[in-house]
């Protein structure tokens, strides 16, 4: 469930979470970018918590099979976050007119491995 909004330290614990579920099931994350209203210090209440996950796992795989993974096994984070995956090549190539684009001009990388 969305709370009136997330400290900074409760961001953290709900990264920490997530890597530790996506490593566990074999997801190599590179990096994690919060983006959206989080990353800009503009969450309104009841905000998401919108974050991109960049991994080599998921080269060559459409978004919706990224997708799929994702919220197969990030379910409990689902009704506090907004998680979508990119490729580290994808990432890393994006035109900065695209979302991820704009992912990376926005966003704040909060987990680097």
């Amino acid at each position: 469930m969305v709370k009136e909004k997330y400290t900074p330290s409760e961001i953290k614990k709900i990264i920490h979470g997530l890597v530790k579920t996506l490593t566990a099931n074999s997801i190599t994350v590179d990096k994690i970018v919060l983006y959206g209203s989080y990353a800009k210090g503009t969450p309104q209440p009841h905000s998401d918590i919108d974050l991109a996950v960049i991994s080599p796992d998921f080269k060559g795989k459409k978004i919706m099979e990224i997708q799929t993974t994702l919220a197969g096994l990030l379910g409990q984070y689902l009704s506090i976050t907004e998680v979508i995956g990119y490729s580290s090549d994808e990432f890393l190539s994006a035109s900065p007119e695209t979302f991820i684009g704009e992912i990376k001009r926005t966003g704040k990388i909060i987990y680097a491995s």
